[in-house]
């Protein structure tokens, strides 16, 4: 059986995209996640968000680190 694992960090979009990362966390949910790696490709399917990180400077953005892993099978497209 293969599996992945991803992570990544970066600032949230939204205040909707950031409650809804917490959602899928905290209530262990499996959703369909298309991740988009740049010369690479792309990767779909079942994924579980295993950790979920949260820092921030003062009077600045807060930041996240998210990692996910494959719960189901996966497809790939090559760019």
């Amino acid at each position: 059986m293969r599996s992945a694992a991803i992570s990544g960090s970066g600032v949230f979009r939204d205040a909707t995209t950031d409650e809804r990362a917490r959602q899928v966390f905290f209530d262990g949910e499996v959703p369909r996640f298309q991740v988009v790696v740049p010369d690479f490709g792309t990767i779909e399917g079942p994924f579980q968000v295993t950790s979920l990180e949260y820092a921030g400077n003062y009077n600045g953005e807060a930041s996240y680190e998210l990692s996910l892993a494959s719960a189901g099978a996966l497809s790939f497209v090559a760019l």
